[in-house]
């Protein structure tokens, strides 16, 4: 008796798909979502978007590992400007991604960042400075040289 294809190809497929399924669902649980279990973003206390603590965080404790792209100050204008780092060099500028370009200024901040050379390239890495309460809202200082470019 000879098989059709009519019956062999639907039934491959079938089995394919249901595998594809399963590897996808398997690699998903396993794939880092990105969401981070210290911070979540909502409406400032002092203006726009602001970073919010989602549970205490002890002082010195490493809050976000933000990737970063180092580009040349030639290469930002507008409005995103306002969003940069200062890089390695005096001509360097850091795009941040992740929650490290929703943090707002304060002359008292309770974070501190630094620039690290990480395996896939460079991050911005937040850090307390102090203890930080369930709830708070997470500041750093943009320092002098940025609000003196802005007057």
């Amino acid at each position: 008796m000879e098989v059709s294809p009519f019956v062999i190809i639907p039934i491959v497929l079938v089995v394919g798909m249901i595998a594809g399924i399963a590897i996808g669902l398997f690699l998903a649980k396993r794939a880092s979502t990105g969401k981070s279990d210290l911070v979540m973003i909502g409406a400032s206390t002092v203006s726009g978007r602001g970073v919010f603590s989602l549970k205490a965080i002890p002082e010195g404790d490493i809050i976000e590992r933000c990737p970063a792209l180092e580009v040349t100050d030639q290469d930002i204008g507008g409005e995103l400007l306002n969003y940069v780092f200062y890089g390695s060099t005096e001509n360097a500028r850091l795009v941040v991604m992740g929650n490290g370009m929703l943090f707002n200024h304060s002359s008292t901040p309770n974070v501190a960042y630094y620039r690290e050379q990480g395996e896939l390239g460079v991050e911005l890495v937040l850090y307390a400075l102090r203890n930080i309460r369930k709830g708070e809202e997470l500041f750093y200082s943009y320092g002098e040289e940025w609000w003196a470019t802005r007057v």
